[in-house]
């Protein structure tokens, strides 16, 4: 076969069965020193490429089938109220009432729960709140730093420091409710329940209070 070199066109001769197995064979061109490829006449040729295949389609997911609808149920009117049975029921529930506060009275104790004719007040006398007087309206009364009924804002005081339990026969007693720094009556800590009379004094970390009990029936309020 003729070589022909593809920088000078210089041309020579070359046996194409050197080439063997190989498609292609590089030279050097003798006059101009160019190296090039050059193609193995004898090769067979290439095998086409094969088609990529066709992607197959996602499938078509199935529809959702809608819920269920429930059957509309007709519900019937509720019946007006008898205005005559309106009123026999407000009149049983005044008369319960009525019995119940009677029932109360008897036994000493007004509705609220405190005994009739009695008025119980806290008056402050040192700590945060001193100079002031706070009602007691409850048979059950905590007293504390930040919770409870009646608040002293004392840095001193437990979050829930004392109870105060003023009972049917208009006595009232007092429990330190496990307080850091106690509570104490006539300068003593207690450790359990102790009876406050009238004007008598107690402390709570350094709020110290006096219990007023007045008799609205010898003293009626104005």
């Amino acid at each position: 076969m003729i070589v022909v070199c593809s920088a000078c066109q210089a041309r020579f001769q070359y046996d194409d069965s050197r080439f063997g197995q190989a498609r292609t064979k590089r030279f050097k061109c003798p006059k101009c020193a160019h190296v090039f490829e050059v193609a193995n006449p004898t090769a067979p040729a290439a095998p086409a490429p094969q088609p990529m295949p066709a992607p197959i389609p996602a499938p078509i997911p199935a529809p959702i089938p809608a819920p269920p609808t429930r059957p509309l149920v007709m519900t019937a009117p509720l019946p007006e109220q008898d205005p005559a049975m309106e009123a026999t029921l407000a009149s049983a529930r005044s008369t319960a009432r009525r019995d119940r506060d009677s029932l109360l009275a008897a036994a000493g104790i007004q509705p609220g729960g405190l005994p009739a004719g009695l008025k119980f007040s806290l008056a402050f006398l040192t700590g945060p709140q001193a100079s002031t007087v706070q009602v007691l309206e409850r048979p059950l009364i905590v007293i504390g730093r930040e919770e409870g009924d009646v608040i002293t804002q004392d840095p001193e005081t437990s979050r829930r420091h004392a109870l105060l339990e003023i009972r049917a026969d208009g006595s009232v007693w007092i429990t330190d409710q496990d307080s850091t720094n106690g509570t104490q009556v006539n300068g003593e800590r207690i450790t359990g329940p102790v009876q406050l009379v009238s004007q008598q004094e107690f402390t709570c970390g350094n709020s110290t209070f006096m219990l007023l009990v007045r008799n609205t029936s010898e003293y009626p309020l104005h």
